[in-house]
């Protein structure tokens, strides 16, 4: 264009170029800078989800780390086969984050909700509450997940199937990484009893009025305590005398 307007006469020498293809380049380069503004907001916006949904910081950082592996397993994934950063892309690459987030985020309440719930404090007590309760509903909740992209595969617009890698291959990596490492980080190294809980750090850095004022920490006196319940129970029957073996055969004496 330079060239043209260098050698047309006076008038004449304003010509531009203009073609829908740019304006498609000027969109793309949006998209994709919100996939990486996208990237950058999910963790910050993630912890604190799950620091309110779990009420414990030590597992909400595991939960994290845990999103951070499939999210890079996912985008590796992409580059494996060969994909370039387009629309695309960076339009399921957003949605890919959300779905990381799901199995960890429910695995991680109802690991924590053992205490609070069951009154189990123990790793290996929460670890087998969280597996019997909720790694079943994990599992069928992959499972249809997966098989819902599994259609996407077989379609002729470019966006569909790649859709459909991305969603299957993130359903497979959160499965692998919810139950495979984030369950066994908390296994291992977990947090005992209210360790790690917000309101256990707020007793120890001296805030927990501050956050009373505001209405937080406090629980319904309904709230079930099952294991305290058994425990009661059990109680109850010791301290109930038995009666013996005679007392039972013995025939009353009518006078």
């Amino acid at each position: 264009v330079g060239d043209v307007n260098a050698n047309s006469p006076p008038g004449m020498n304003n010509a531009f170029g203009a073609a829908f293809p740019w304006v498609w380049v000027e969109s793309e380069l949006g998209v994709i800078q919100g996939f990486f503004t996208g990237l950058i907001l999910c963790f910050p916006v993630a912890f604190v989800v799950l620091a309110a949904a779990t009420s414990n910081l030590i597992v909400s950082f595991y939960a994290i780390v845990s999103i951070g592996f499939i999210v890079s397993c996912v985008l590796g994934l992409a580059n494996w086969l060969g994909w370039f950063l387009g629309i695309a892309e960076a339009v399921a690459g957003v949605i890919v984050i959300g779905f990381s987030v799901d199995y960890v985020i429910h695995l991680g309440h109802i690991f924590v909700d053992a205490s609070h719930a069951e009154g189990l404090h123990l790793r290996e007590e929460r670890f087998r509450f969280a597996a019997e309760r909720m790694v079943p509903t994990v599992i069928a909740g992959a499972v249809t997940t997966f098989g819902a992209a599994m259609p996407l595969l077989a379609c002729q617009l470019t966006f569909f199937p790649k859709m459909g890698t991305l969603m299957s291959s993130t359903i497979a990596f959160s499965l692998t990484f919810s139950i495979g490492f984030f369950m066994a980080i908390c296994l291992l190294i977990g947090p005992v009893g209210r360790v790690g809980d917000i309101g256990w750090i707020a007793e120890k850095t001296g805030i927990t009025a501050c956050f009373q004022k505001c209405g937080c920490f406090k629980r319904s006196s309904e709230a079930p305590r099952k294991h305290d319940e058994s425990k009661q129970k059990h109680d109850d029957l010791e301290l109930t005398p038995r009666k013996s073996r005679e007392d039972e055969d013995a025939v009353p004496v009518v006078v």
